[in-house]
Order: structure tokens, then sequence, then C-alpha cells
């Protein structure tokens, strides 16, 4: 199936034609129609299966049409756990979404100064893509508006529930009034990662590409003892630079 029979924007298909996407990977034919529908998803998808364009392509398709509401806050917020995946969600959204007239894109992550931060903040946003810590700071200050926002993303999902960051994202989700779409994507759908999504979204849409049992599949796990720290320190040290 081609991209076309997606029914995304013209100038959304422009764009992945000229990077040479023809046909889309099994998590963007399943999500992006559901999306485009207006469907809450929880999906299982693994690293390097397209996930960051079956919840962007859509995302920049409500993008097209103008907000009815006059506000700077953003209409999409991405949130991931790492400053390195936001810079990758961030550029996607850019080749994707060139041909879209005045799309503005702003990362807001930790390590960023704060009076670039609340410079970017002060103008109006489109797609605000973010680590949890650094926006709910923000959000306290004041400094954030969610009430054009359309669509709540949580880029992998499990990965910030390892980190410590659920809580920040429920927080985070709780500041948000209005009606929206939730978006979930996690490597796994385990016990823990459903509650979440039960707690967050609406009579979800379940997709599932990658099992457990894939994502294991080429993962050796070894225990080593250390007598103390620096031990521990060596032997690590030995490890990062053994090539074999």
């Amino acid at each position: 199936m081609p991209f076309e029979n997606l029914n995304l924007h013209p100038y959304i298909i422009k764009a992945i034609k000229e990077l040479g996407y023809t046909t889309p990977t099994p998590i963007q034919k399943k999500a992006i129609p559901e999306l485009l529908a207006g469907h809450d998803i929880m999906a299982s998808a693994q690293t390097g299966t397209g996930k960051t364009a079956a919840f962007i392509l859509p995302a920049l398709h409500h993008l097209a049409t103008p907000s009815k509401i006059n506000s700077r806050g953003p209409r999409i917020l991405v949130l991931t756990p790492t400053r390195e995946l936001a810079l990758q969600v961030s550029e996607a959204a850019n080749k994707y979404g060139k041909y879209l007239r005045r799309i503005k894109i702003v990362s807001i992550l930790g390590g960023m100064p704060y009076p670039l931060q609340n410079k970017l903040l002060s103008q109006p946003v489109d797609i605000l893509v973010a680590t949890p810590g650094r926006l709910l700071d923000h959000i306290q200050r004041g400094k954030i508006n969610f009430s054009r926002l359309k669509m709540l993303v949580l880029d992998e999902a499990d990965r910030m529930l390892d980190m410590g960051f659920i809580n920040d994202v429920e927080r985070i989700a709780s500041s948000i009034k209005n009606d929206h779409q939730t978006l979930l994507f996690s490597a796994t759908l385990d016990n823990t990662i459903t509650s979440i999504a039960n707690r967050l979204l609406k009579s979800p849409k379940r997709i599932q590409i990658a099992t457990q049992q894939t994502k294991l599949d080429n993962i050796e796990q070894r225990l080593h003892h250390v007598e103390d720290i620096s031990h521990k320190i060596k032997l690590l040290s030995h490890l990062l630079c053994d090539i074999d």
C-alpha cells in the first residue's frame, strides 16, 4: 500500500516522497489511519520500525488546518525520555513538514539555558518536543498554555518508566484540561505500561508490532562480582576497551 492511500496532506506526501519513502512500515500502516480518525492508541514498536513517522505524519496533517484558538501554546506535545531522542523527533518533524506553511517546532530539554527556552516559548509553537522534567518546570512557572493542544505523544514510554519520569509525565498530562488525543509508544506493552495507558488514554486502540521475545533475542546478560569500587572501575574500563 502506498503512502497516498493513507489520506495524508499532499504536502506531506511530497516531502516523504523526496526522502525516498514509498510504502508505510507496519506500524505506520496500522497507526496512521487510527490517528487520523481521532482515536487514542497504545502501540508496541521497536526502534527502527518507523514509529516516529507513525505519529509525526498525522500530527503534521492536523497542523495543516489552522487552529481556531488564539494562543501561543503548542498544538502537538511530544514527550521523550532523552535529549537525543527529542532532537531526532524534531528533525523528523522538520523534514516531513517542510512544505507546510509556518510550522514552528520547538525543543525544550534539560541542559538548555532558561533564557533561550523562555524566548522560544514566548512565540507561537505548533509542535513542542520535550523531556518531562524540564517541561514540568516550565509548566509550574506558568510559561506554557495548553488551551489549543490536540495531541499528546508519549514516546518510548517504557524508557521513561525505567528512568523514573512517569510521575512527571502523569503530572504533565493532568495539566492538560482540554479534549485531546493521547498516543503511547513503547517497545513492549507489559502490565505496568498498560496500567499507565489505562490512566492516561481514552478507549485506546492497541497496536502490537513487536513482542517481548523479539526484543530479547540478541541480548546476553552476565553478572560480574567485584570487591570494591576500585575493582569495579578497573573491570568496567577493561570491558569498554575490549573490542570483542
